[in-house]
């Protein structure tokens, strides 16, 4: 027996102890033993990877091919629907959910109790949604058993729509002239009518179209309609331009510079007529802007909207091109930006187009031969407000109005009052009052601090520089030589208004003296039938459309921005949805420009240059630049009309235009750089009423076809 005392014992155990613990740090440290370790771990690593891939890859392919049976099987409904109304929604959803299984090629990959759901509540769209679950292969391993495939489409039906548009509608004069023995106006009509019939089917409402109508020549009648409120007119004649063709007279016969003639009063001065609604243009750029009457705006908001489109700098489409022209050509502010920048200068003037110059018939084509007599120089005195004047008279009293080579047929409004009736011979103390005017430009050889002073009525340099000097630089008092006595006072003629009666608030002497007030002349000229709101009623449309006549020139730049007024939600006109709105991403804002002509303005051989236009004569320069004629202000149209284009473009509006019975290289090229492409659906040449019917109905096809909306 074997006695082994504990000391030794004690040694061998720890000799085992080293020995073992040598033995695991020789193995930790070993290289062989980590690569073991990180090949397993990798391994797993990998095989959930691959693992994922493989059932992730499944996931997309079963869900392509469920989305896409999803909109198979929405469009299939939507369209049974259309054409089958009388079908129950239950008999709807049944026949949609059979089409998608029909079509879903992947129904055994998903898990017991997958559902598709069929939303009809909506008339605009049919919203579809899946919702289920794809048992998963090798993801389990790591405890993914399932995948979530849920998913929602919408389909918007055809005719429902959720869109507003603006028909900018041309009713110029040429619109009365026929193609094929039938007037344009007639055609315009009947393709407006087929519009409604693409965009409304059956209904005559919807709760998802509304349209509106914008009737323009050179001007926009936006004051009939029933939305227009008081406060966006400037009716204190505040604004820049208010009054600024006219002088006020006091009632002792002094031009008072200081004080506006206010366009209200005008109509309130007129018997038989009162204010039609149309409005001149607001000064540029705020001609060319969504500005609302109640707002403000910045310097800094001015020169953005002015900035040069730089995407197009070096475009090789010429539509791209001839886009960033127009803003590369774009002339300074026509005001200082203080005055652009007032919130007065944000609210229209009211159109009022003065009588022009007239020959009465018995002078035999010139004016004012009065009374057959051809020169007479004399002195008369005449009572006025109980006060005797003494008036010296010579050359038949006024000279004629005549510029270069007048002829009385050019202008529309020559009849609107007869001149006679207050520069005639024996007319009395209305040509008293009138004479005393005259007399006194006459003999203003220094324009007095106050003319000099102010810019609107700078009467003495306006006229100089519109070629007038002679008519300061006569002496009517020493004036024996007739030769001498060649003034003008066509521009005096329109600026004179009467005398200003402060009991009455009118102006009196002129306007009150028996006016011919019809539908061809008077202040309101060539007023078209007013702009129709945003609408979602087809009757409402249809009969204002068909209400529309014809005449006046073109000016679609300003028709334009009455349309993009027409849809923004911002004032004058609140219809449009707005970003505040609910479901307003699901909109769609477009605009119809149809014309059949030129923008026109017409030269005529007066000072002023041209006839009347939203922004003024020619000559007032109220565009931003000199003009050297019409033909000036009609190319700034033309550039006008781009610069609105692209800025409701940038805004997501759709833009259609359309040329009917027009051959015009030019207005085509304007026409197709103004539309969001520039071939159809969105630019139209319509060669006659049968083409512009289908030009409507491809743009109503166009904006509410059956489509996937979401």
């Amino acid at each position: 027996m074997w006695v082994i005392d504990r000391k030794t014992q004690s040694n061998r155990s720890k000799s085992r102890t080293r020995t073992s613990t040598s033995l695991h740090v020789r193995f930790s440290r070993g290289k062989d033993g980590n690569i073991v370790f990180l090949f397993a771990f990798m391994l797993s690593v990998l095989f959930l990877f691959a693992g994922g891939a493989v059932d992730y890859t499944r996931w997309n392919a079963v869900r392509a091919d469920m989305i896409e049976s999803m909109d198979a099987s929405s469009l299939a409904l939507a369209q049974l629907s259309a054409t089958d109304p009388d079908l129950t929604a239950d008999e709807l959803k049944a026949y949609g959910r059979k089409f998608f299984e029909a079509n879903f090629n992947y129904e055994n990959n998903l898990l017991p109790g997958w559902n598709i759901e069929f939303t009809l509540d909506d008339e605009a769209v049919v919203s579809t949604c899946v919702t289920g679950k794809l048992k998963t292969y090798l993801l389990g391993v790591a405890g993914i058993k399932q995948l979530d495939i849920d998913k929602c489409v919408e389909i918007t039906k055809r005719g429902s729509g959720r869109v507003e548009l603006a028909l900018v509608l041309d009713v110029t004069g040429s619109m009365g002239n026929k193609i094929d023995g039938v007037k344009k106006i007639d055609s315009l009509k009947d393709a407006v009518e087929t519009l409604l019939d693409v965009m409304y089917g059956e209904k005559t409402e919807s709760d998802n179209i509304k349209i509106g109508v914008v009737p323009f020549n050179a001007y926009v009648n936006v004051g009939e309609a029933a939305s227009w409120k008081n406060a966006w007119s400037d009716r204190t004649a505040k604004a820049v331009y208010h009054g600024d063709r006219f002088i006020h007279v006091t009632k002792k016969g002094v031009v008072n510079v200081n004080r506006k003639v206010n366009h209200f009063k005008l109509f309130d001065s007129t018997p038989g007529t009162s204010w039609g609604g149309c409005v001149e243009a607001r000064p540029y750029p705020l001609d060319e802007l969504d500005v609302a009457p109640i707002s403000t705006i910045t310097t800094t908001t001015l020169n953005t909207a002015m900035t040069n489109p730089t995407q197009y700098a070096s475009s090789s489409d010429q539509y791209e091109k001839r886009t960033y022209d127009a803003f590369d050509d774009a002339p300074a502010f026509a005001l200082d930006t203080s005055e652009l920048t007032d919130p007065v200068n944000f609210k229209w003037v009211p159109m009022f187009h003065p009588d022009e110059p007239d020959c009465n018939a018995d002078w035999k084509g010139r004016c004012p031969l009065s009374n057959g007599n051809s020169y007479w120089t004399g002195v008369e005195t005449f009572t006025i407000e109980g006060v005797p004047h003494v008036q010296n008279f010579w050359r038949s009293w006024f000279v004629d109005p005549e510029y270069a080579d007048y002829d009385a047929s050019d202008y529309w409004n020559r009849n609107f009052i007869d001149d006679q009736r207050y520069i005639g011979r024996y007319e009395g103390e209305n040509t008293g009052r009138y004479a005393k005017i005259v007399q006194d430009f006459r003999m203003l050889d220094i324009t007095p601090t106050a003319l000099l002073n102010n810019r609107q009525k700078n009467w003495r340099n306006k006229m100089i520089e519109l070629g007038v000097e002679d008519f300061y630089d006569t002496d009517i008092t020493s004036a024996d030589d007739s030769s001498t006595a060649n003034s003008d006072e066509f521009i005096l003629r329109n600026a004179y208004v009467g005398w200003w009666d402060a009991t009455t608030k009118t102006y009196k002497y002129k306007y009150d003296l028996s006016p011919s007030v019809t539908s061809d002349r008077g202040p309101n000229l060539d007023c078209a039938r007013p702009v129709l709101p945003l609408t979602n009623n087809r009757t409402t449309v249809e009969t204002h459309v068909n209400s529309l006549g014809t005449n006046g020139n073109t000016n679609s730049a300003n028709g334009a921005i009455w349309g993009w007024r027409l849809l923004s939600p911002e004032a004058p006109f609140t219809e449009g949805i707005g970003p505040e709105d609910t479901d307003y991403e699901k909109w769609q804002k477009a605009i119809v420009i149809m014309t059949d002509g030129n923008n026109t303005t017409s030269n005529l051989d007066t000072h002023w240059g041209s006839d009347l236009t939203a922004y003024g004569f020619e000559r007032e320069s109220r565009m931003g630049k000199d003009m050297d004629n019409a033909n000036d202000m009609e190319d700034e149209f033309d550039n006008k009309l781009l610069r609105i284009c692209y800025r409701m473009k940038q805004e997501g509006y759709l833009v259609y235009t359309i040329m009917f019975g027009l051959d015009s290289s030019s207005t085509e090229k304007v026409f197709r750089a103004c539309a969001s492409k520039p071939s159809e659906p969105y630019f139209h040449d319509a060669v006659d009423g049968e083409d512009l019917e289908e030009a409507f109905g491809q743009i109503a096809a166009d904006l509410v076809d059956l489509h996937i909306s979401k």
